[in-house]
């Protein structure tokens, strides 16, 4: 059985024009991508790699895979992420993790904490500001987290991104806004400890081990990406009474944005030592040195292989499923 990996092709790795300096930091490594189509081999299936590209269609069409395990993330605009799963569906072939418009809506971080507040999940307050005018309007107390609205792997997080004043708050927002060309996102600042939870399932989820990730400032930004300054403890070391709120909070997230197969949801303590909801990641990185989720996997007893290996079982068992309610 053939299972086509679909990564981010090689003018993803580039920097293109005047983009910003961490562009390509949601981009897999080489070595990422060898070792994920090495774990769909060692499952028994005959992997092979498929990079997004203008000729993806045509691609696909020649190699006809049974699955697609996808790990693409796109290169430009508000939906890139659901390029791949919208083709996919449109051709009627299955593919791992959750479908376009999880991605698109999970992208969007304003949007997806309105659902969340709109469920009953505690979230920092939060404004979209969309120009330097909106920002008089920003009527939150100091201090504030200021970040792209439509970015992941800490891009545009910077240590200057935790503000507390209004000169800062501008200076730092223009800065979002000039530089990633979007939205920025500002919220109340969350000082406490972050966490990640992982989940992994479709009717039935499995909740793997909380994990904590530890940095200097309080928070994880793209300086201390490159200096490595990221501890990393899993499981995290926490009572029972917040572990269950923390589980809780993922499901429910997990749940409404109708994430698929696998997922990460992020979460920090406020200054009450409540968790609160950052954001959702339904294509979480999947690197067996340095991704949190693959961490997780590992803290609950499932190595690489059987983790990778478990994914793709989800997606076949979704893909039957569905063929089997088309036949009834």
């Amino acid at each position: 059985m053939k299972v086509a990996l679909v990564h981010d092709g090689s003018e993803a790795q580039e920097c293109l024009g005047d983009l910003p300096e961490d562009f390509g930091a949601e981009y897999d490594e080489d070595a990422t991508i060898r070792a994920l189509l090495e774990a769909i081999g060692a499952c028994g299936y005959d992997a092979v790699g498929v990079a997004l590209a203008a000729d993806f269609p045509q691609r696909i069409a020649r190699i006809e895979p049974q699955m697609v395990f996808n790990i693409a993330e796109g290169i430009r605009g508000r939906c890139r992420e659901s390029i791949v799963p919208a083709w996919l569906d449109h051709v009627s072939i299955p593919y791992t993790g959750s479908d376009g418009l999880t991605l698109a809506i999970s992208l969007d971080k304003a949007l997806t904490k309105a659902l969340m507040v709109d469920r009953g999940v505690r979230t920092p307050l939060f404004r979209r500001v969309a120009s330097e005018a909106e920002l008089r309007g920003v009527e939150l107390e100091f201090p504030l987290f200021v970040k792209p609205n439509g970015e992941g792997s800490s891009m545009g997080i910077r240590r200057s991104s935790l503000v507390r004043s209004q000169e800062e708050l501008e200076r730092q927002a223009n800065w979002v806004l000039r530089t990633y060309r979007q939205d920025c996102l500002v919220e109340s600042f969350a000082p406490g400890r972050e966490f990640c939870v992982g989940v992994l399932g479709n009717e039935e989820l499995e909740l793997l081990p909380i994990a904590e990730v530890r940095c200097p400032d309080s928070f994880y930004s793209y300086e201390h990406k490159l200096q490595h300054e990221k501890q990393l403890i899993c499981p995290a070391q926490i009572g029972q009474g917040l572990e269950r709120e923390m589980l809780e909070m993922a499901e429910i997230a997990y749940r409404t944005l109708g994430c698929r197969d696998f997922a990460r949801v992020d979460l920090k303590l406020d200054a009450k030592g409540l968790p609160t909801f950052l954001e959702i990641n339904p294509l979480p990185g999947l690197s067996p040195s340095y991704s949190i989720f693959t961490h997780q996997a590992r803290a609950g007893g499932r190595t690489y292989e059987k983790l990778i290996g478990r994914i793709v079982e989800l997606a076949f068992e979704r893909a039957e499923n569905r063929r089997e309610r088309i036949k009834t």
